[in-house]
């Protein structure tokens, strides 16, 4: 769960004690998941590499999703937003979500091609933010056509790829608008990785939705001041 950054004196995972050790051990990135030696990590045994842990929003996302080799998209999420440099709203959850995506879906048929990720976070980052009530299209549903249109190639001349991704993009952002409320860029983050995990297995004929486990709790209503007392999320999982 994601901490009061004033707790962040130690552990930037949990705000723990950090314990230096006398020998260098092996450990695992808490966030991007690399193994490496180090001489510290907190007593609670959670390591935080020199890159996730001084990197900015973007170079964060970009070094787990290149690094991470899960199949879950609401698991490289989670981990990613709990990391200090991810706000509660801001724009860096428009290249969030089409990285995720992207770096899952690959994972999951065991193809992973780098140029891919790099690119769904170079166009997800030029969305700005406030767009979804300035503009009408919020990012996470930009960010799911992001991540369709790469898988598929898609371009202005490509007609099928070119609907596919703007299917993608209308269905995520009538469910974000469904969803109602204040804008909430951890709810569209889960509403858009659904979508977005039905659309890409059902575009291309595999179970990856079937073995995604959706039930996502949130963590997030306490760092946010509008949090939808509706919000399903916060209804169903969170109990207040």
């Amino acid at each position: 769960m994601k901490i009061d950054h004033d707790e962040k004196v130690n552990c930037i995972v949990c705000g723990a004690e950090v314990e230096y050790l006398k020998q260098a051990a092996k450990v695992e990135c808490y966030y991007c998941g690399i193994e490496d030696e180090a001489y510290f990590c907190c007593v609670k045994g959670h390591y935080v590499c020199n890159n996730c842990h001084a990197q900015n929003a973007l170079d964060v996302i970009k070094n787990v999703c290149l690094n991470t080799d899960s199949k879950d998209p609401f698991q490289i999420a989670e981990k990613l937003m709990e990391h200090p440099s991810i706000h509660m709203h801001g724009p860096e959850h428009h290249a969030l979500i089409p990285a995720v995506l992207v770096a899952a879906y690959q994972n999951f048929v065991g193809l992973k091609i780098n140029n891919d990720i790099l690119e769904s976070i170079k166009r997800g980052k030029n969305v700005p933010g406030g767009y979804c009530g300035l503009y009408g299209a919020c990012g996470g549903g930009i960010g799911v056509g992001i991540a369709v249109s790469i898988l598929l190639e898609a371009s202005p001349l490509t007609p099928g790829p070119r609907s596919h991704a703007n299917w993608a993009t209308s269905k995520t952002l009538k469910d974000i608008a469904d969803a109602g409320g204040a804008r909430c860029c951890k709810k569209a983050v889960h509403i858009a990785l659904e979508d977005g995990i039905d659309y890409l297995s059902n575009l291309f004929d595999i179970d990856w939705s079937r073995e995604i486990n959706k039930s996502v709790k949130c963590n997030y209503s306490k760092y946010n001041k509008e949090c939808d007392s509706s919000c399903k999320y916060k209804k169903s999982f969170c109990g207040n």
